[in-house]
Parts: structure tokens; sequence; C-alpha cells
């Protein structure tokens, strides 16, 4: 187990109901604030709920355009060119994992400045966010963890190819997160969320670190959980406990509470996923499902102790042998997303076998490797792809 440093800054709101609170927990940090939405809170009454409450706190309330899936960095610029000379204070996201991430990147931006120079240091060269406008999150979608983790993720306006910025200014202040808001999402958009969520705690689980007894059995109890409830998810759309639950396991799962010490997982996944979406408008929890298995099947012959533990202390195989374990690992992957009612096959999604190669080298560009388990080059990931075919 490494060192390392642990500050977990965002004071977390959970409860039935919690959401119409959201003025007394916005007003001490601002009375300028600009709402980003999605279109969900706007259809919903959501948004026009919580203006209410702010303006009863004498807060000025601004807005822009409903983001959209997948948003690129064109549209966090022309976001924030239209607020920049309106002296916003905070900035509240109301939606799923992309508003909350427009909304970081806007946060950043706005004290920023220059909208090229913040590109070039934070998504190109990785430089760490160190100042941004307070940001206060409430997730209607439980899913990608942003409420309380440190990084954003935008398309790329060129090449469509999602790119990650990160630091500690990223960080929400603080998340209200009102199962209640979520009982109507669609059996799709719970699918990905939970496909999501059980992706970020396998990326954490995967590392070349040892000696990580404690946050392994961590990472196996969420994981279990979470494999356990997401079919009763499905099967009770309305019932107010499994979502409190999934909910709360979607905030742990991309919690830096779970991976100190672990080096910061693999993230192979991700990132042939965030390629994956320059070539399609699959899901993110969708793509994830269907690479999932294929990485599984890929490093499992290279990494027999991890796969084993994994097969058996998260999906119950009782397989002996190494080459069963994988078989049994990957194929409970593979059932599970079905249960789910998720693809598991790039040709289920209308990605063609020509396109492999350009898919993996968007992920992987030359001379680079991504991952830390096992780490690929370009000619792996299409390897991964093949498998995933």
């Amino acid at each position: 187990m490494e060192p390392f440093d642990l500050v977990f800054p965002t004071h977390i709101h959970f409860g039935p109901g919690i959401v119409d609170r959201t003025g007394d927990y916005v007003h001490p940090l601002a009375t300028r604030v600009l709402v980003v939405t999605g279109s969900f809170a706007l259809s919903s009454g959501l948004f026009a709920r919580i203006e209410e409450q702010l303006k009863r706190r004498r807060c000025t309330v601004i807005s822009g355009a409903p983001v959209t899936p997948n948003p690129s960095y064109d549209e966090v610029t022309a976001l924030a060119r239209q607020v920049n000379e309106q002296d916003i204070e905070c900035i509240l996201a109301v939606g799923g994992g992309s508003v909350i991430d427009v909304a970081k990147i806007t946060a950043g931006l706005l004290l920023s400045g220059d909208a090229q120079r913040f590109w070039e240091d934070h998504f190109l060269n990785y430089q760490s966010v160190e100042r941004a406008l307070p940001i206060v999150a409430v997730p209607t979608i439980p899913a990608s963890g942003s409420e309380t983790s440190d990084a954003a993720v935008i398309s790329d306006s060129k090449t469509g190819k999602k790119l990650i910025a990160s630091g500690p200014a990223l960080v929400p202040r603080c998340a209200l997160l009102d199962p209640t808001l979520t009982v109507t999402l669609s059996p799709r958009q719970t699918a990905c969320g939970i496909s999501d969520m059980l992706s970020h705690l396998n990326e954490r689980y995967f590392t070349p670190v040892k000696e990580t007894h404690l946050t392994d059995q961590l990472l196996e109890a969420v994981m279990r959980y979470v494999i356990e409830a997401g079919p009763l998810v499905l099967a009770n759309p309305t019932s107010l406990a499994l979502r409190s639950q999934i909910m709360w396991a979607g905030t742990l799962a991309h919690s830096t509470l779970l991976d100190r010490g672990r080096g910061g997982g693999d993230w192979a996944c991700h990132m042939i996923e965030h390629a994956l979406s320059a070539f399609s408008d699959v899901e993110h929890g969708a793509g994830l499902a269907i690479l999932t298995p294929a990485w599984i099947r890929f490093i499992g012959p290279f990494h027999p102790a991890p796969i084993a533990r994994y097969a058996q202390q998260v999906w119950g195989c009782t397989a002996r042998s190494s080459d069963a374990l994988l078989d049994g690992v990957a194929e409970a992957l593979f059932s599970f997303y079905r249960i789910l009612g998720l693809p598991t096959r790039l040709r289920e999604i209308g990605i063609e076998r020509a396109q492999l190669p350009a898919i993996a080298e968007l992920a992987c560009p030359a001379a680079h490797t991504i991952g830390s388990l096992h780490p690929l080059d370009s000619s792996q990931v299409e390897e991964i792809l093949s498998i995933a075919f």
C-alpha cells in the first residue's frame, strides 16, 4: 500500500426531499448563482422548483441552455462567454454526470479567462486545476460519482474523444443526494448508471500495488451490492429504499476513499470507451458493458491472481483452475449486463470491424500506453476491441 493524502471536502446532504433545501445550502456560498441543468431538470419542473428556493433566499439566478449528452468543450466555452460579465459567485449543477462536469469546467474557466490556455494546460497537459468558483451538485442520475470527485470529462470538439481534467478546485463544496429524483429514470438510464458505477469500482480494484487488503474488501463489498441490487432496482423502479441505496453506491464507487494507497487504479476500460464515444453515440455505461468483459478476457491470462480473487470474492465463482475462473467471471459479466438490458458487443451499436484500428489509435496514440495493472499499447487495445466485436 502506498503513502497517500486524503481530502474529502464535499459536504454530502442525503435523503428524500433534501433537494427542497437547496437554497439553504447555496445561499451561504453566494448570492449570484449560475444554474447548469440538463433537459430533465427543465422538463420535470425541477429547475423551476430550485429557482424559486434560491430566489426566496434572495439569490440572483442565471442560467444557460441545457447541457447536451457528451458535451464538447465548445459548449463549455460558449456558456462561459455568455455569463462572463455577470459576476457569478457559485455554480449549481442540477443533472447527471455531464451536467456536473460542465459546471466544473465552467467554474474553472470563469476564473482562468483564457479558454485555449485552460484547454492546453488541463486537458492536454493534465496540469491540476487549482482555482475554480465554488460548485454545488444536485445529481439526478446515480452513475458518474462526479458529485464528489476531483475530475471532469469533456469531449474534444475536433476529435469527439472524451478528455479528463482534474484538480482539487473541481471537487464540489456540497452535494445534495435526493433519491426521489431518480424514481422516474428510464430502465436504460438506470442500467447505464449501474454499469458506470460497477466500472468505477473495477477500475480502482485492479492495481499493481500490493498489500491493499482493506480497500480490496471495501471495493468487493460495494461491487457485490451493486451486482445484487442492480437487477432489483430495474424490477422495482419506484422502490425508494432501493433507489436510495444504489444512489449512495454510485457516490461511493467514485469516491477517493476507495482508491487511496492503490496508485489510483487502472482506468484502461474508461480510456478505451472515451475513444469509442468518438465513433458512436452509445451511452458511457453501455460502452463500458461492451468493453469490460473483453478487457477481463485479454488481461486474465497475464494476471491470474487478481482475476481469481475478483471471480471468487465478487462474483462467487467456485472453479479451481485459473482458466475456469477466467471463463466464469467473463460469463458472469456478460450475463449481468444482459440482465440489465445493455449491449455486450461492438457490432450491436453499429461499430464496424474496419473501425477498430482507428478507435485503438485514438484511445492509445503511438508510443503511449494506458492502464496500470497491464499497460496497453494500441495493438493490444485493438485486440481487446476485436474480442468485444
